[in-house]
């Protein structure tokens, strides 16, 4: 559905730039008056500049419902952005590396309170100078 809408966008693109470079502007028809013009065998001159510009409004209408049926259907379409999955550009904010601290220090397990004590008697200063007294 969506490919055939779009290739029918396009052909309506195509067909809407021909329509309007086709037209003449307002001073064209004084030059065809003249006999420097192109034969009107097929159209009269109020009758092409009529034809023209209800064709170019029909394509102008079509362009525009077509454009909006195709956003609509594309933005159900799409439920998640692409940067849904990228890294964020910008450092954290500070609030947010004191929540990534809070939710490390009650992931990782409390230590026995035997291994604390030793850990403490081995490395501080005071514990070796009562020692070597």
């Amino acid at each position: 559905m969506i490919t055939f809408l779009i290739v029918l966008h396009v052909i309506i693109c195509i067909l809407l730039v021909v329509a309007v470079l086709l037209q003449f502007g307002k001073g064209a028809e004084m030059g065809a008056v003249m006999g420097s013009g192109a034969s009107q065998a097929v159209f009269s001159s109020s009758a092409k500049g009529n034809f023209m510009t209800k064709l170019t409004s029909f394509l102008a209408i079509g362009f525009m419902v077509n454009s909006i049926v195709l956003t609509t259907l594309k933005s159900r379409e799409a439920k998640k952005s692409l940067f849904d999955s990228e890294a964020p550009v910008a450092q954290p904010l500070n609030s947010d590396v004191q929540d990534l601290n809070k939710k490390e220090q009650d992931t990782t397990p409390a230590p026995a309170p035997a291994q604390t004590e030793t850990a403490k008697e081995s490395s501080s200063p005071a514990a070796e100078t009562n020692t070597k007294k």
